[in-house]
């Protein structure tokens, strides 16, 4: 998921997430789990910000020190 610098701090991001959370949700997830850098604030803003949790780094991110991941329940 990107958004343009020009773009960024219009909810864009948080739109985009919702619908992908909605998509998943309609494909029968029951959790959204997801991998960001260590260097993308934004995006780790972005994630807390829309109730996501830091969970252990899991798959090929396991010895990616880059790596954070997330996770957050669609359904409870």
């Amino acid at each position: 998921m990107y958004v343009v610098p020009e773009w960024r701090g219009r909810r864009i991001g948080q739109v985009l997430l919702r619908a992908l959370e909605r998509y998943a949700v309609d494909a029968g997830a029951t959790v959204m789990r997801l991998e960001t850098g260590v260097e993308q604030p934004e995006a780790i803003r972005l994630y807390e910000r829309c109730g996501y949790y830091r969970i252990d780094r899991f798959g090929h991110y396991v010895d990616c020190e880059a790596s954070v991941c997330y996770e957050r329940k669609l359904i409870d």
